[in-house]
């Protein structure tokens, strides 16, 4: 995304799910994205869970080293509080995707698009095989791996 300013203001929408087997539910949802020197940015957005009602969260992002690794941090309201999730990752062009863990072996991922006139974000969490064995049996299936729980487009 080409930024003529330091901050740019988007609306579009949300969809979120708790479970893999869950629908994604779309709602209202808006961001800023704001540089940070010339490589670094930080992206504040809002969404809505169906239940909890408005939340909101920010993603800082520093620039790429040479290699074009980068390092960032993530707050959300229902996500990840009261401290930030620490995240590493790779930024080529204008897409960056961060890592972190949580909870010792669960992971969780974020991959943000700035190119053109939108930008998008998907954040999915990593559930670890270790906790496929507490799964109740009668339960829906699972897989380890990631899973979509946050998918975002905003546009100008």
């Amino acid at each position: 995304m080409v930024m003529t300013s330091s901050a740019i203001t988007l609306t579009g929408t949300c969809a979120f799910r708790l479970m893999p087997h869950d629908p994604l539910e779309e709602g209202p949802s808006s961001a800023v994205v704001t540089l940070v020197g010339a490589p670094g940015f930080t992206l504040h957005y809002t969404w809505v869970h169906p239940t909890d009602g408005e939340q909101s969260g920010v993603v800082l992002v520093g620039g790429p080293d040479d290699a074009g690794a980068v390092e960032g941090a993530l707050f959300d309201t229902w996500h990840q509080q009261p401290g930030l999730m620490s995240l590493r990752g790779a930024r080529a062009g204008d897409r960056v995707d961060l890592a972190g863990t949580y909870l010792e072996e669960w992971g969780w991922t974020i991959a943000i698009e700035l190119g053109g006139e939108t930008v998008t974000m998907t954040m999915c969490n990593v559930v670890p095989e270790s906790a496929l064995a507490m799964a109740p049996p009668d339960g829906p299936s699972m897989s380890a791996g990631p899973y979509d729980v946050m998918v975002a487009s905003w546009t100008r």
